[in-house]
């Protein structure tokens, strides 16, 4: 009898996937066990599993179709059977799965509108585009251009406009900052007066006006020397950007977010890596470490020493995890993802680093398995890389701090007394002030701290 493959729920936050290949095709003989397509869920691209022997008969979804968790994506059975009344039923139990899956965030929705939200510190900035003069210059010199507008139809009554430059004082503010020579452009104002609106047409060549001159001690104004030719793009939210949208959003504004940085004195852990990845040369190992490598460790037993931090925020109770568990984030073309090294606190520092890079690497090519990027206790997100020297992430929600580790920076300090080139790097603690208070936050940043200045407390 033939049978309908569903698609799986392959993560918790799951609600669709993405059928991105197909590694059989219709009239292929299957058996237990044969990976039949690969599928693209928020977090990584998984193969499907074929759990019972028969023929591929229909495939219900082409490739790049996206399906929702439950609905059909192909049918099994034997060769030549009729298929008709379940390629009905499959399409009608689609149509139910997408309507679940949008009552569901309908659901979510209406809860996320109901949880009171602060309100703005600032309001938020219009959503229709302003001139290129800016508003608030408006109303800055508002009064000085009326004033202004009175005397020069005063003045024009009594002609005593004869060589004098009429402009008002927004027209000769912007006329100064854009380097144009007010002289070489055609007032519509009262009088034949400058306006704002003549200088910035002027810039924007219309108006058939004269050719502009740049100001004495100002900039040239700025002519296009070639024709754009590129088009705006619209890029389409894969199934991982439309999940890290949702998830930051409800953080922000779900999470009660709280932020300490710490500066660290980095010559110390840059001294200790140089000398094991010296030790480790000798050796037949190949492994490598990072800074990032020593970061991870270092979290994981400052969480130990400060276990208020290893936490999550449960809705009506706080869970204090036994085990560390540290997420770190992986960038990736369509966002990111935050791969797991359980047990940090208790592995050895190579066990560590050997695991990360492992699993970094496995998250670029989209092949973690979801138990290996899922149950994490505490992240860190790590921008040293790009040459940042302070940056504040996000909470990770249900887990309660997140550690975001900037650039080592050479710059001056003070020793014993005297300035000399140090080596520095700044960590940033972002909190969930309901799970965790700001004391806690700063008791952990300086254990990890001590940490990192004393490196060799990670083997120990």
């Amino acid at each position: 009898m033939a049978n309908a493959i569903l698609m799986p729920r392959m993560s918790d936050s799951m609600v669709e996937g993405t059928l991105t290949k197909w590694l059989k095709k219709e009239g292929d003989v299957l058996k237990n066990g044969d990976l039949i397509a690969e599928i693209e869920t928020d977090k990584a691209t998984q193969e499907v599993e074929c759990f019972e022997p028969g023929v591929l008969l229909k495939q219900t979804v082409a490739e790049g179709g996206v399906v929702p968790v439950g609905g059909p994506i192909c049918i099994i059975g034997k060769s030549g059977e009729d298929i008709s009344g379940l390629l009905a039923t499959a399409a009608s139990d689609t149509s139910v799965q997408a309507s679940k899956v949008k009552a569901e965030s309908s659901t979510k929705a209406a809860d996320e509108k109901r949880a009171p939200v602060a309100p703005p510190s600032e309001p938020s900035a219009p959503t229709t585009p302003v001139q290129p003069v800016v508003a608030a210059e408006f109303k800055n010199a508002a009064r000085g251009a009326v004033i202004e507008s009175q005397a020069v139809d005063e003045a024009a009554e009594k002609g005593e406009l004869a060589g004098r430059l009429r402009a008002s004082p927004l027209a000769r503010k912007l006329a100064a900052d854009k380097g144009v020579n007010l002289y070489n452009v055609k007032g519509t104002g009262p009088g034949g007066r400058i306006t704002a609106q003549d200088v910035q047409a002027a810039l924007e060549g219309k108006g058939g006006l004269a050719a502009l001159a740049p100001v004495e001690g100002g900039s040239p104004s700025f002519a296009p020397s070639a024709q754009r030719t590129g088009v705006d793009e619209k890029i389409p939210l894969t199934n991982m950007r439309k999940t890290i949208a949702r998830r930051l959003q409800e953080s922000k504004q779900q999470v009660p977010h709280f932020y300490s940085t710490i500066e660290v004195d980095a010559e110390p852990l840059q001294a200790f890596r140089q000398q094991l990845n010296t030790g480790l040369a000798a050796t037949s190992t190949k492994l490598k470490l990072s800074v990032n490598d020593l970061v991870l460790k270092a979290v994981a037993l400052a969480a130990k020493e400060v276990p208020e931090v290893n936490a999550a925020w449960e809705g009506d109770s706080i869970t204090r995890f036994a085990a560390v568990h540290v997420s770190f984030a992986v960038s990736l073309p369509t966002g990111l993802i935050t791969p797991v090294v359980r047990d940090a606190d208790i592995k050895p520092l190579k066990q560590v680093a050997f695991e990360a890079k492992e699993l970094g690497k496995r998250a670029k090519e989209k092949g973690l398995k979801p138990d290996e990027f899922t149950g994490g206790t505490i992240t860190v997100s790590n921008l040293g890389m790009f040459g940042v020297d302070s940056f504040q992430a996000i909470v990770n929600p249900p887990q309660a701090v997140i550690v975001a580790v900037a650039s080592i920076i050479e710059k001056p300090v003070v020793k014993n007394g005297q300035i000399v080139v140090g080596h520095t790097m700044k960590l940033t603690l972002s909190g969930d002030h309901r799970a965790v208070d700001g004391s806690d936050g700063a008791r952990y940043l300086v254990a990890l701290k001590n940490i990192l200045e004393n490196p060799t407390l990670l083997v120990l």
